[in-house]
């Protein structure tokens, strides 16, 4: 209350004053149709500026009175309940004349009332808030947007505090990628619940480093179809603007596909890498069991004519067999590295798999230990395949032996069984994406046993060369079946767990109706004198030819390569009644060689010879008339029997 009357005045204009400075666009209206008596500066600035005091509100503001503003006028005046909206839209022109501009207001109407205490008027307060409200839904926008995103990626976005990992909120793609309701996102514990156990403390060490720097880790989670699923979670700290501590931010998605299929190309390069160093290998053991088979060839065959001609009871006779059998047993190992390589098989006929195996179980039962009982489950009408029928003895022997060997004390089966399976595309992969065999029909030999098993860090070396379980193996036994199985277009796949015995299951392509012939016999020349041109670039290996064959009764003509055999068979073609020809020589190949001695005499009798087997050459040469092959190294009788010379000494 003012101290004395004369200050009424004073306080009046000062409170005038207040209210026309005021930020607020303040106005005053009496009677029924609100006719204006005060106006601030703030109300005229909001608006064109046009004269209102002494005006009716719907005359002053037809477009106001359009948006419905008279009503309220008229309920605030009528009830005296006063009007309050925050964000109320009022669109007014802010030039005179100019158009209607989109405006947002928080009003209130408040009613006025006469010393009576009789409603006589309406007070109205305006704050414009059009940049607030403006801002807000750019902010919903951008969040719907964001959201939209979230969504469409099929994330889920989170905060936490990162003291005890305590979610503050999450948006997103929560029941798909963790497996739970976005409410039970909120729980502490939910984070946590569902991790494989294995990365378990993966995820923990992870999240623990997000004060330090921004993290990222891949684990595998238990979702709500009951699978695991791979989720990929990365977070860093963030300080937003007015919180006290920071909090962290993340995403999380479901990478289980992008996983699987990176998990697949790395399967695929292994293997291919896997592949790469069997070649190698491959190559390395076919180079050696070359180069050795032509020492061995000098070795063995001089030891075998020494053998030869040694008179019964010599002195030097039991050292001369000893020589002949471990040079025997050196030409075995070489055999083994060429089955490695897959340049093995030499004689590929149409083969009776079932024969082979029958053959081959009937010398095996007196082998193999009594506890171990052999069991064959033939198939009937099975098709034939091509094939070396000693290669695939091989690998039916190594097979069965390591199928009873991995029986223990108490006793167990071995079951060999054959069929008929059609393989596709797709089964050919899953053995490996570089398998040379072709999709179609195959003939299967299985041999199971009902030993140990194998372990998987086992099962995956099985077939590295040189890799054996056994005290005295050498490791080449597996590696060779694979090779002899590779050299065929078959291929291998094996099935094992510990305790649950082992199967190994060995495909070869089956036979079409004449597909391969069987090639014509061979008609030994019967004869023991003759001339023999030997073209070898090996020296050893020529000296030794020289000797046996005039042994034999032969006249020799030597050539150091194929371009002066070659030269030699030209000059000396009318005398010349056997060539022995080297397939691996430089300047010029065995083939090479036999072409043009082919255009100066096509009759001559050919005997091809190798350390190792070029197998696309003799498939196409040998089996063609006056065309014939031995296998370095060989003795002196297996070289006369093929030129058909009597051997007896």
């Amino acid at each position: 209350m003012p101290k004395r009357k004369s200050d009424i005045p004073a306080i009046e204009r000062g409170f005038q004053r207040a209210l026309e400075e005021a930020p607020a666009a303040i106005s005053l209206r009496k009677g029924p149709d609100h006719r204006c008596v005060f106006v601030n500066r703030a109300h005229l600035e909001s608006t064109d500026g046009r004269p209102q005091l002494g005006r009716a509100f719907a005359e002053a503001f037809p477009e106001l009175a359009a948006q419905g503003f008279v009503k309220i006028f008229d309920r605030v005046y009528a009830t005296g309940e006063p009007f309050v909206a925050d964000g109320r839209r009022a669109d007014v022109p802010t030039v005179p004349g100019g158009p209607l501009k989109e405006r947002y207001w928080n009003l209130t109407f408040q009613a006025t009332h006469n010393d009576d205490g009789v409603i006589d008027g309406v007070s109205t307060f305006a704050f414009d808030v059009t940049d607030h409200v403006r801002a807000r839904r750019e902010a919903e926008e951008a969040r719907r947007q964001y959201d939209e995103l979230v969504n469409t990626l099929g994330i889920v976005v989170w905060r936490v505090d990162p003291e005890g990992w305590r979610p503050e909120w999450v948006r997103g793609h929560v029941a798909e990628v963790l497996g739970i309701e976005p409410e039970a996102a909120l729980q502490p514990e939910a984070w946590w619940a569902g991790i494989h156990p294995d990365d378990v403390e993966v995820v923990r060490a992870a999240r623990s480093s997000v004060r330090r720097a921004e993290y990222r880790v891949e684990y595998r989670r238990l979702t709500g179809d009951e699978a695991w699923r791979w989720i990929a979670e990365s977070g860093q700290l963030r300080q937003e603007a007015g919180a006290e501590q920071p909090s962290a931010w993340g995403l999380l998605q479901d990478v289980t596909e992008r996983v699987l299929h990176r998990q697949e190309r790395e399967r695929l390069q292994d293997h291919l890498l896997h592949v790469q160093k069997l070649e190698s290998l491959g190559v390395l053991a076919g180079g050696v069991a070359h180069d050795f088979n032509n020492l061995l060839t000098a070795i063995l065959g001089n030891a075998s004519l020494a053998e030869m001609q040694l008179t019964t009871g010599h002195p030097a006779t039991r050292a001369v067999n000893s020589m002949v059998a471990a040079a025997r047993r050196a030409s075995d190992l070489t055999r083994q590295l060429l089955a490695f390589s897959g340049r093995g098989h030499f004689k590929v006929l149409p083969t009776d798999v079932n024969e082979q195996v029958v053959e081959l179980t009937v010398l095996l039962e007196a082998s193999i230990p009594k506890k171990v009982n052999l069991r064959i489950e033939p198939h009937e009408n099975l098709p034939l395949v091509a094939a070396d029928g000693s290669q695939l003895s091989q690998v039916l022997m190594n097979l069965v032996i390591n199928g009873a060997e991995a029986i223990d004390e108490q006793g167990g089966t071995v079951v060999v069984r054959t069929g008929v399976q059609v393989l596709e595309q797709g089964d050919l992969l899953s053995v490996g994406p570089f398998a040379a065999a072709a999709p179609g029909a195959f003939v299967f030999v299985e041999v199971s046993d009902s030993g140990a098993g194998m372990d998987e860090s086992t099962l995956a070396r099985i077939f590295d060369p040189f890799f054996t379980t056994k005290v005295n193996g050498r490791g080449l036994g597996l590696a060779a079946v694979q090779g002899i199985i590779r050299g065929h277009q078959g291929l291998i796949r094996v099935y094992s767990e510990p305790g649950r015995g082992t199967t190994f299951k060995v495909f070869l392509p089956a036979l079409t109706r004449g597909a391969l012939q069987y090639p014509p016999a061979e008609t030994p020349a019967g004869r023991l004198n003759g001339t023999v041109l030997v073209v070898d670039d090996e020296p050893s290996v020529r000296e030794f030819a020289r000797a046996a064959l005039e042994f034999g009764g032969y006249r020799v003509v030597e050539a150091a390569d194929g371009r002066l055999g070659v030269d030699a068979f030209r000059a000396l073609a009318g005398e010349i009644d056997v060539v022995l020809l080297d397939l691996t020589m430089p300047r010029m190949s065995g083939e090479e060689a036999l072409s043009e001695m082919r255009k100066i005499r096509p009759a001559t009798r050919v005997i091809l010879s190798s350390g190792y087997n070029e197998v696309e050459a003799t498939r196409r040469l040998v089996g063609r008339a006056s065309v014939e092959f031995i296998q370095k190294p060989y003795t002196v009788r297996e070289l006369l029997a093929l030129l058909g010379a009597r051997t007896t000494s």
